[in-house]
């Protein structure tokens, strides 16, 4: 009614409109009286479903919320003239959603209405099932106040019960308890007779008597420990049968691998009682966590002892195979481990072959069996590691420990064992003590043999004979090759144990070999003072220092020779040329390569006293030596007489030698032609002195070239060209025309950068037609004013004073 009013209201106050205008203002209307009765519904709902009472609506808000919507609406729908034809389509469109709206509110409210409804019929229902129950425990509650008495009344029943139940037992065991002693007898020889199964049947049967006796006992509310201790003592027999049971049986355990080849049924009979007391302790064990009883001497655990048993004869058997110690043999240990590893090969060969048929499968015997093995092989090295190794006894072990996982023993085809699973046969820790052991012994057996190698080397420095020469003719003493022989032979050994032991050796002799160095130089040097204070002395000192300086050559290539042997991988292969990398062992062969550079010094010292002591280099540039040859005919007498004994040395230091040599010769004449101690007084002179120059230069530039033409065709980087400063310095004297002299100077300082100014002086001055600031004043036009400032490279003119 309300609606209707609504309805006529509505169109009232929108009389003046025309009919296209009212039906869409009806339209609008419609769908604002949807919203309206879907807000109406959703409310009475809420207000259904919840216990709280609902909030209040603000009706008259939601009406004018309603009414802009529709307005909106409205809007939208007719914004052209044109949509005016469509009116009566919207019109039934929402018709047709308002009656859909409607159809789902009216849906949803039967929905909840239905729910309420099934929810209040199941809570009477489990009202009406918890009263019936409440009745039925009250009726319970009464029967039990009821029953409560016949408790007293059956009490002598009980006991009766419990007097029928003890004497049944005794009833069924009587044969057992009055036959006990003639069946311990009986037991007693079938054991002796080693009929175990028929002795095992007899003790199980006097063990059962006993139990259940017992166990009667148990069940009494009041135990009299008279008769359990009565029970005990008449069965105490029992007990001792159990053991010597068990001793025939760990015998014959113990000789598990005798006795399957030769007798194996003997082996199945201990491994069936075994596995029969096994079943009694876990039904003993069963019958303890239900009644607390358990009989005495259970649980046996025979099955734990038959591997404790077969544990401990593998530990005696791979102890007992040590027939000797190090005071009888010093090999023992490496008999006692040969024989370990045949034994094992033998006996393992058997377990995986033999044993897998006769032991159960849950025994898993290979597996338990290499277990043991392993275990026992472990324990029993420990046990000599902590008694103390010494010397190659290490090596021999950790070689052994190498080869347990190797073909040789494990891995042997017919073995193809995996003791991974086991962890290490010795733990790491142990295995890097024994390295450490055995490297510090080496160490100090190292520093003893080098130490004794060097001092038996330097008394056959002494002697008065030449060294010994190899086939080339090079001189050279033992040393390298004993100090290298006694490396190969520990490095071999070391190889026995594994490649990171080679390479801890090798860098081990590289360290001791640093400091062996220090002491060979240090004794060349000693050698050398000796000679200085008697020359005499040593009669063939020059020999010997020419076997030193070659020894160094052989350890550098002894050295080499090593690395490229036992650390293959480790060579720098970025040229084929070299193969010792710029580490420890290319520092050792360059200190051993300084040491023969000082070795070939102090021989080429050797010329250089005598050429002093004859006092050529001071007639150098005097007048004597401008009226005689004598000071260059020694010079080249002097070098002909020890390049004898220079062809015996190795071609890397007799070329430096010879290099030095000249460089020397050459510096000592340059020094005798700059110093001024010759000024010639007429052109004539001047070119006598330099054609002397130019020819002296040339004996003395094919001397040299000879020599180092006999260095095993190793030519020296521009040998002949070293003499040929002497020339152009003579050319300077030669000129006769002195403003020529600048295109000389030039031409000199352009090939020779490294000559002074100063010596450019002293060589004019030696002309004698010049003054000093004459020939400042010529050097200082042609070269310039000296810089200080200025890098002049290396060359002959360095080291001359000026």
């Amino acid at each position: 009614m309300q609606s209707n009013q609504e309805n006529i209201c509505f169109f009232e106050n929108e009389k003046h409109l025309c009919i296209d205008q009212q039906l869409i203002f009806f339209t609008a209307f419609c769908s604002y009286k949807t919203q309206k009765r879907s807000y109406s519904s959703i409310h009475k709902m809420a207000a259904e479903s919840t216990l709280s009472p609902p909030a209040p609506l603000d009706l008259g808000r939601m009406e004018m919320e309603a009414k802009e919507t529709a307005k909106k609406h409205i809007a939208n729908l007719l914004q052209r003239p044109e949509q005016l034809e469509r009116v009566d389509q919207y019109k039934r469109r929402i018709s047709r959603k308002k009656a859909s709206v409607d159809t789902m509110l009216k849906t949803a409210v039967q929905s909840q209405l239905d729910g309420v409804r099934t929810g209040l019929n199941q809570l009477q229902s489990a009202l009406q099932d918890v009263y019936e129950i409440k009745q039925r425990l009250d009726e319970v509650e009464e029967a039990y106040k009821s029953i409560s008495p016949l408790h007293t009344k059956l009490m002598d029943l009980k006991k009766e019960n419990t007097r029928y139940c003890q004497l049944a037992s005794a009833m069924e065991n009587l044969k057992h308890i009055f036959t006990a002693p003639e069946i311990v007898r009986k037991t007693e020889e079938l054991i002796n007779e080693g009929k175990l199964l028929q002795a095992h049947k007899h003790l199980t049967d006097l063990e059962q008597s006993r139990d259940d006796l017992m166990f009667e006992l148990y069940k009494q509310p009041q135990q009299s420990p008279t008769d359990n201790n009565t029970l005990e003592k008449y069965f105490r027999d029992v007990i001792s049968l159990s053991d010597q049971l068990g001793k025939q049986l760990w015998v014959i355990i113990q000789r598990t691998l005798m006795s399957v080849r030769r007798e194996p049924t003997l082996i199945v009979t201990a491994l069936r009682i075994i596995e029969r007391e096994e079943r009694t302790d876990e039904f003993y064990l069963k019958r303890k966590a239900q009644t607390g009883f358990i009989p005495p001497g259970r649980p046996k655990k025979w099955r734990e002892k038959c591997f404790r048993i077969l544990e401990e004869s593998i530990s005696s058997r791979i102890e007992g195979n040590q027939f000797e110690d190090r005071s009888i043999n010093k090999m023992w240990l490496v008999r006692h481990l040969e024989v370990t590893r045949q034994l094992m090969l033998e006996d393992l060969k058997v377990v995986k072959q033999m044993l897998p048929p006769i032991f159960p499968p849950e025994y898993n015997i290979v597996r338990k069996y290499v277990q043991m093995y392993h275990k026992a092989l472990s324990n029993h090295f420990q046990d000599m590691i902590q008694q103390g190794l010494e010397g190659n006894e290490i090596v021999t072990l950790l070689q052994w420990v190498g080869i347990y996982n190797s073909p040789e023993l494990m891995r042997h085809p017919a073995l193809d064992f995996d003791t991974k699973e086991f962890g290490p046969l010795l733990e790491t820790t142990a295995i890097d003590e024994l390295q450490n052991q055995y490297l510090k012994n080496m160490k100090l057996n190292i520093m003893e043999w080098t130490k004794n190698s060097l001092t038996q080397d330097q008394k056959d420095w002494y002697r008065d004979e030449h060294p010994d020469a190899d086939g080339d003719g090079y001189y050279s003493t033992s040393l390298p090759v004993i100090i290298f022989q006694m490396m190969e032979q520990n490095l071999q050994v070391a190889q026995m144990i594994g490649e990171d032991m080679v390479k801890k050796v090798i860098e081990l002799f590289t360290d001791e070999l640093a400091h062996y160095a220090k002491e060979y130089k240090g004794a060349i040097q000693s050698y050398k003072e000796r000679h200085l204070q008697d020359r005499s002395v040593p009669k063939f000192f020059l020999h010997y220092m020419i076997a030193n300086t070659n020894n160094c050559i052989a350890f550098g290539e002894y050295m080499t020779q090593l690395r490229k042997r036992y650390l293959k991988e480790e060579l720098d292969n970025k040229d084929e040329h070299i193969y010792i990398r710029k580490d420890r062992f290319q520092v050792l062969t360059d200190e051993f390569n300084r040491i023969g550079s000082f070795g070939a010094n102090c021989i080429l010292e050797e010329v250089f006293i005598d050429l002093k002591n004859i006092k050529c280099f001071e007639e150098l540039m005097t007048k004597q030596w401008q009226q005689s040859t004598h000071a260059v005919e020694v010079i080249c007498a002097t070098w002909n007489d020890y390049s004898v004994d220079f062809v015996h040395l190795k071609p890397v230091f007799h070329t430096a030698l010879v290099e030095e040599g000249q460089r020397r010769v050459l510096k000592e004449y340059l020094k005798a032609l700059l110093s001024k101690k010759l000024s010639f007084k007429t052109y004539d002179e001047r070119k006598m002195a330099a054609d002397k120059i130019c020819k002296e230069a040339e004996q003395m530039a094919a001397l040299f070239h000879k020599y180092t033409n006999k260095s095993q065709h190793i030519q020296l980087p521009i040998t002949e060209d070293m003499f040929a400063v002497l020339p152009m310095l003579a050319e300077v004297l030669r000129l006769r025309d002195s403003s020529m002299m600048s295109l000389e100077l030039t031409g000199l300082v352009t090939k020779y950068p490294d000559m002074k100014p100063e010596q450019l002086i002293n060589l004019l001055m030696c002309r004698g037609d010049l003054s000093r600031a004459d020939a400042r004043q010529i050097v200082s036009d042609t070269v310039g004013d000296e810089d200080p400032q200025r890098q002049r490279p290396e060359g002959i003119f360095t080291d001359i004073p000026c």
